[in-house]
């Protein structure tokens, strides 16, 4: 059985490996006229916010997610 320590260090490799701040920003907009890409796209940026989410509880210092100045529905 893992130890806590253990745990967290592996979530932590976790974050800093998938968390990427550019897919905060993706829209459904971002996706337009390729409709097959918007639930990737949507996937992609759900798992972005939350990792970046999570990583702030766990007290990680990770780049600010980028936001998509033209979003009109301000989704997160």
């Amino acid at each position: 059985m893992n130890n806590d320590k253990e745990t967290l260090d592996k979530i932590k490799d976790y974050i800093n490996e998938h968390y990427k701040a550019y897919r905060c920003s993706w829209t459904e907009q971002r996706s337009e006229g390729n409709y097959s890409d918007v639930f990737s796209d949507g996937c992609d940026s759900g798992e972005a916010w939350s990792l970046y989410s999570i990583g702030n509880i766990i007290g990680m210092e990770l780049e600010e997610p980028e936001e998509n100045e033209d979003d009109a529905y301000g989704i997160r």
